[in-house]
């Protein structure tokens, strides 16, 4: 017991410098809060600013466009002014096509939806974006020879959301299967008021614009009373959101080319193709093959924002966060993470502090990052953040590092795509290494050392998802026109549910695109 006195000794002198270590953070922190509001008192109640929309498509404008907006507001919270001003003597520290095999009858079905079931006009996306203009692509607005009237919900009477444009034209003859338009363009929209449910149907639309005659194509505008896209859960489906007042009224505009590819037959039966989407090594394989350029999987990690000796993390390069929407995102991240995290999953986190410590912490952490972002949000989305901003907000987000280091991966990464959609050509701005790094998020198949590793695709005139209703009724009788899957990247947020339009070969030989019956299934 004699030899264990000096090290419980030193061991409780250890505790006791960490605790009073803890209680001058504790200090620090509360006396800043404190002249935040002695400073808050001596200024004159100004008008909040108004609330704007993070819309990516008509009206975003360009990172110099935003850049010339009058900004009268502060450029920190007012608590990181404080915090500064306590501190101001501290020194800061070409498209791919596999010939399907000829449309053949099989089970009776008739030769058009025996041929859809036999291959798959699948988008391979163009990434990063480049600032040309496209004719197929997801998101943003229709590009139109001329005026759109904009289809509207039966039973609400408001907009519906636009989800791709399809360019006949880039769809190969054979893969039309005699049925498809071979000119023109095909709209595709739907209700995303609210993600789906359980219902079986849902509400959507597609036109078809015939691009005979027509000389340009613009961008249509969009209806004013355009509702948000899944307004009511917001904080859960937009990356820099925290509710339904930073929804935005259109997806994120990503181009694409169709590319087809050729079915395996089911393995139970050599003679005729499977009824329901094939997920085997050989669909990987053709999905690989129609990606054409291979894409690395090096997702960022924690790991790509390590703690410095100097107390800061890691930046992806010097510039991040280079916009005001990149603030957003990483504040609404780290806000939902502090309040999803319970006080004893935090004790892994800051495991040298009470319970109660922990609690104030995490509240502390919410309030902060309330405040960033009531700045952030009306400020102009993609206008630059100044070098002074940017390191205030990369000292303060460091000093939570703990939890910081979870969502900053998640927040560089919508950040950075973000930017790359809503405007298109930025790519120079980030470095090579990190668009890379982003590219399988946008493949159709990618290799790692194990397999080949393919998601099922979105797809035109193919074989639909095994869901759990039975459809094989509805597989015998149209074709599946389009099926979308869930992709957060483009703003797809359907969970455990696809987006299918049907329509039955001779409607669509006809062109009754009026005739399409749109379903949301669980799978």
């Amino acid at each position: 017991m004699t030899q264990l006195a000096p090290v419980v000794g030193i061991a409780l002198a250890v505790v006791a410098v960490l605790a009073t270590l803890v209680v001058l953070l504790i200090v620090r922190r509360r006396r800043a809060a404190a002249l935040a509001a002695q400073e808050a008192e001596l200024v004159e109640e100004a008008a909040p600013p108004p609330q704007r929309r993070r819309n990516f498509g008509p009206g975003a404008g360009t990172a110099a466009d935003q850049a010339d907006m009058p900004d009268d507001g502060p450029g920190l919270p007012a608590f990181v002014t404080a915090a500064q001003a306590a501190s101001a003597d501290a020194q800061p520290t070409a498209p791919f096509v596999a010939e399907p095999a000829a449309p053949r009858q099989s089970r009776g079905l008739p030769a058009a939806i025996a041929g859809a079931l036999a291959q798959a006009v699948v988008f391979r996306q163009s990434f990063p974006p480049a600032p040309t203009g496209a004719h197929s692509f997801y998101g943003g607005v229709p590009f139109t020879p001329g005026p759109l009237e904009w289809p509207r919900s039966a039973h609400t009477g408001l907009p519906l959301h636009f989800l791709l444009q399809v360019d006949c034209a880039q769809v190969p003859p054979r893969a039309r299967l005699g049925v498809l338009p071979g000119s023109g363009a095909l709209l595709f929209f739907a209700d995303l008021s609210a993600a789906p449910g359980g219902a079986a149907t849902t509400e959507g639309r597609v036109i078809w614009i015939d691009d005979a005659g027509a000389a340009e194509w613009t961008e249509a505008e969009p209806p004013a009373d355009l509702p948000p896209a899944y307004a009511d859960a917001a904080a859960q489906a937009w990356p820099w959101a925290i509710d339904a007042a930073d929804a935005p009224q259109v997806l994120p505009r990503w181009p694409f080319a169709p590319a087809v590819i050729e079915l395996t037959t089911a393995a139970h039966d050599p003679a005729a193709p499977p009824l329901t989407w094939p997920e085997s090594a050989a669909t990987a394989d053709a999905l690989l093959a129609a990606q054409g350029s291979p894409v690395a999987v090096f997702a960022l990690s924690p790991n790509d924002f390590s703690l410095r000796d100097d107390g800061l993390m890691d930046r992806p390069w010097p510039g991040f966060p280079h916009d005001w929407l990149s603030i957003q995102t990483l504040v609404a991240m780290l806000l939902r993470e502090a309040g999803r995290t319970s006080v004893a999953a935090a004790r892994a986190l800051w495991p040298d502090l009470a319970d109660e410590d922990r609690r104030t912490l995490l509240a502390q952490i919410e309030s902060e990052c309330g405040e960033w972002h009531a700045l952030a949000r009306n400020k102009a989305a993609f206008a630059d953040v100044t070098a002074p901003v940017r390191d205030a907000f990369w000292q303060w987000f460091s000093s939570y590092a703990p939890l910081a280091r979870l969502v900053a991966p998640r927040g560089c990464v919508a950040a950075v795509e973000t930017t790359l959609h809503a405007l298109p050509g930025s790519a120079a701005a980030f470095p090579d290494e990190l668009v890379a790094r982003l590219a399988y998020r946008h493949a159709l198949a990618v290799r790692t050392a194990a397999r080949v590793h393919a998601r099922v695709p979105d797809r035109l005139l193919a074989a639909p998802c095994e869901t759990e209703a039975d459809q094989s009724d509805r597989i015998r009788r149209q074709l599946l026109l389009l099926e979308l899957s869930a992709d957060e990247a483009l703003g797809h947020h359907l969970g455990d549910h696809v987006l299918q339009f049907w329509i039955t070969p001779e409607d669509l030989a006809a062109r009754q695109f009026a005739a399409v019956e749109v379903t949301a299934p669980a799978v």
